[in-house]
């Protein structure tokens, strides 16, 4: 057991050393307590594994489990993660694995742990913008009759806002490179929701945001260049405000303009073909002619750009603000 607690020291491993004996004669809560506080258990049965994964799992832990032989099979198989060795595990071990390391390194397991969480980052990504802008773009179809206004958008505008932003921007989102720190986070909760209260409210404010800013160009427009102008203005607005809504996408919780910001060629190269696209659409006699648009004078596009950017600067205050109001409170607990 010294040994044992010898070794642990030298891994770097924090915590207690116990044998599987000890396991043997608690009940599930004395072993809960055991595993809590413990770093290595050693000379464990199958049985012993086996239970020490239940107490862990009991106590709201994320639990892995890496073996190679038989004995090792119904541990792995009660993990959350059971990872089985590629080459010297046996073929029961691979059955009863979520994860089978083709090269028998532990280190792939960091990799592949990477992955996983970007991956899951860029869907949640992905589901943020596209939430976002459906719900910007309900508001604002259902919301102009309230105020007394025709509906902003043909129909085959609606169309091109789904086709350019909802394509090939929104699925750059699903390359984006892995954040800093991500390996950082604790795991997450097997039973976490992707959309939550707080990130629906906040999916309702870019909503709202969108949906006043493309009817109050729509209203300014109509009173000072007619109905067709409105429409041209209301309808870029609205395709500039999911380029700046892409940014709040990547970034939840930190600054849109992070070490990362240029990082996805891919999204940029779908922004810019996505702003090269409707200029098309606005200058373009017979793009004009399918879309009902007519032609915008640079000020009517820094109006649109000044408006549309809204959505991001809105954020990023949020966020500067919630981080000042935490750093507060981080200073005011070390002074206590």
């Amino acid at each position: 057991k010294g040994r044992n607690a010898a070794i642990a020291r030298d891994l770097g491993l924090a915590g207690e050393a116990h044998e599987g004996r000890e396991v043997e004669g608690l009940d599930q809560a004395a072993l809960a307590d055991l595993v809590e506080r413990t770093a290595v258990f050693a000379r464990v049965a199958p049985e012993h594994k086996m239970r020490i994964v239940e107490a862990l799992k009991a106590r709201g832990h994320v639990v892995a489990m890496t073996g190679d032989g038989v004995n090792d099979a119904p541990a792995l198989k009660t993990a959350d993660i059971g990872v089985a060795m590629g080459i010297t595990g046996t073929e029961v071990t691979k059955e009863a694995a979520t994860l089978v390391l083709t090269d028998d390194n532990f280190a792939t397991i960091v990799g592949a742990v990477k992955e996983g969480r970007t991956i899951y980052d860029n869907i949640v990504k992905f589901v943020r913008f596209q939430l976002s802008t459906n719900i910007g773009a309900i508001l604002t179809v259902l919301g102009a009759p309230l105020f007394g206004l025709a509906t902003p958008f043909t129909a085959i505008q609606i169309l091109w806002v789904n086709i350019i932003m909802d394509g090939p921007p929104a699925m750059t989102l699903g390359v984006e490179p892995a954040r800093h720190g991500i390996m950082d986070a604790p795991p997450r909760s097997s039973e976490a929701a992707i959309l939550t209260g707080t990130r629906l409210l906040r999916l309702m404010l870019f909503g709202v945001l969108m949906a006043a800013g493309t009817l109050g160009t729509y209203a300014w427009g109509h009173a000072h260049g007619g109905h067709d102008y409105a429409v041209t203005l209301a309808f870029t607005t609205f395709v500039l405000f999911q380029f700046f809504n892409i940014f709040n996408a990547r970034a939840e919780h930190g600054s849109a303009f992070n070490r990362q910001f240029f990082r996805n060629g891919k999204l940029w190269l779908a922004l810019a073909a996505v702003v090269v696209l409707q200029v098309v659409v606005v200058h373009w006699g017979p793009a004009q002619a399918i879309f009902d648009t007519v032609s915008l004078t640079p000020q009517d596009w820094a109006l649109s750009v000044a408006i549309a950017s809204s959505t991001l600067l809105v954020e990023e205050a949020r966020k500067w603000v919630a981080w000042l109001v935490l750093g507060g409170r981080q200073n005011r607990a070390g002074s206590d």
